[in-house]
């Protein structure tokens, strides 16, 4: 039998064309399907998020110079080991226990907004989960990169070149879409 003679098979293509023919902005959280939605989100949400690295950072590099001269110095080695491993695992509940939170508490009435149209504290939660994967591995990438870079140059001229180069990549969806516009 020839495909494109089964009208099931026909329409099954049309409909998956129409979904990737949806504008980003205008596409339900739920049904983000790739990281390039990801540029359409509001500047505030953007902002948030560009936020909460750039403090995590900061976090990081405040404890690479507490530990060297804390009593937990004597177990250095081991620390060297697993502490960015005990942050990283820290920062991800820390960001992750309100989505659980609030998905746990959401009855599910209010309609799922557009990418172009989500409110940073309300909606953070209504992601498809695979966003919040993304979201930690970029975390996750974030305290692993600052913390070699605090290991080896603990400046303050090294935790603003990180903040800097924090800033411009998580941020670029924002100054990518201010320079197209």
């Amino acid at each position: 039998m020839n495909p494109s003679s089964n009208p099931s098979r026909s329409a099954q293509t049309s409909s998956e064309m129409t979904s990737r023919l949806v504008r980003s902005a205008d596409k339900p959280l739920d049904r983000m399907d790739r990281l390039g939605d990801m540029g359409h989100f509001p500047v505030l949400v953007n902002a948030g998020a560009t936020a909460n690295i750039l403090f995590t950072i900061l976090v990081v590099f405040l404890l690479e110079r507490w530990l060297p001269g804390s009593p937990l110095a004597a177990t250095l080695p081991v620390m060297l080991l697993t502490t960015p491993l005990l942050v990283v695992v820290f920062f991800l509940l820390l960001n992750l226990a309100p989505v659980v939170l609030l998905r746990l508490r959401d009855k599910g009435t209010r309609p799922v907004p557009t990418l172009a149209r989500m409110d940073f504290v309300q909606d953070q939660h209504r992601f498809s989960s695979w966003v919040y994967l993304a979201a930690s591995a970029n975390m996750a990438f974030w305290i692993l990169t600052a913390w070699s870079v605090f290991l080896f140059f603990d400046t303050v001229t090294a935790l603003l070149l990180t903040l800097g180069a924090a800033f411009l990549l998580t941020f670029s969806p924002v100054l990518l879409r201010r320079g197209r516009s």
